[in-house]
C-alpha cells in the first residue's frame, strides 16, 4: 500500500482482538505516517462487521471510495489507487473490482457482470479487490448482513457484504488490470480452523434471501 504512486488514500487498519504482536506491529510499521489509523478492538466483530461499521463512517461522502483488503493479501500493482479513481471519476461508478492473482498458480476468478443480471443470481466474479462508492452503503440496511438469528455473519462475508452493493449499483465495473495478490497459501490461513460448512451456508442463505 505505501507503494502507491498516486498517494491520495487513506487506511485503516483494525486488529481484531488478534492474542499475538499484530497490534504492536502495526503501529510500529505506522508510526509517524499520518495515511494510517490503526485500531485495535475490545470485542471481537470478525471481518464483515468491522468493515461495514468502519465504513458507515464515510456513508455520506460521495468523493470517498471505500476498499476491503484482507490482512494477509496485498495490492499488487502500484497503480491500483491511480487506476481505481480514475474509473470512477470517467464513469460515475458505484462499484468496481478489479482482476487478482492467486499466490499458489496466479488463478484469477474475478469477471464482468453482466450490466442488466441480478448479482445474486449470478456466478460469482467480483472477488477480491472490492471497492465501493461511500454512499452506495446507505441503501443497505444491516439486516442485509445479519443470519435468521440476528447475528452478524462471521463466514462467507465476501458475497454478505459485496452482493447488496452490487444490487444496488446503477453503474459497476470490471477492471482487467491485475491490482489485488490473495495469498491463498499464506502461514494465517494454513493455521486457521475453517468452518466450510458456516460459510457455504452464509453464502446459500444471503443469495436465496437476496436484498433485503
Amino acid at each position: 500500500i505505501k507503494e502507491q504512486r498516486n498517494e491520495n488514500w487513506h487506511h485503516v487498519i483494525i486488529d481484531d482482538m488478534s492474542t499475538d504482536d499484530s497490534f504492536k506491529l502495526a503501529k510500529k510499521l505506522t508510526s509517524g505516517d499520518e495515511r494510517f489509523t490503526v485500531i485495535k478492538n475490545k470485542e471481537k466483530k470478525y471481518a464483515l462487521k468491522n468493515v461495514v461499521t468502519e465504513a458507515r463512517k464515510y456513508q455520506d461522502d460521495p468523493n470517498i471510495i471505500v476498499a476491503n483488503i484482507d490482512a494477509d493479501d496485498a495490492l499488487c500493482n502500484e497503480n491500483t489507487v491511480d487506476l481505481l479513481l480514475k474509473e470512477y471519476d470517467d464513469h460515475e461508478l458505484d462499484t468496481a473490482w478489479t482482476a487478482h492473482s492467486w499466490d499458489i498458480n496466479g488463478m484469477n476468478i474475478s469477471g464482468e457482470l453482466e450490466e442488466n443480471i441480478n448479482p445474486y443470481q449470478s456466478p460469482w466474479r467480483t472477488s477480491h479487490l472490492k471497492t465501493w462508492r461511500a454512499t452506495t452503503l446507505l441503501g443497505v440496511d444491516d439486516e442485509n448482513f445479519l443470519d435468521l438469528d440476528g447475528n452478524w455473519f462471521k463466514r462467507g462475508y465476501d458475497q454478505a457484504l459485496y452482493l447488496p452493493l452490487l444490487f444496488l449499483s446503477h453503474k459497476r465495473k470490471f477492471i482487467k488490470e491485475t491490482c489485488y495478490l490473495y495469498r491463498i497459501n499464506s502461514k494465517s490461513v494454513q493455521r486457521r480452523i475453517w468452518s466450510e460448512k458456516d460459510q457455504m451456508n452464509t453464502v446459500r442463505l444471503v443469495r436465496a434471501r437476496g436484498f433485503v
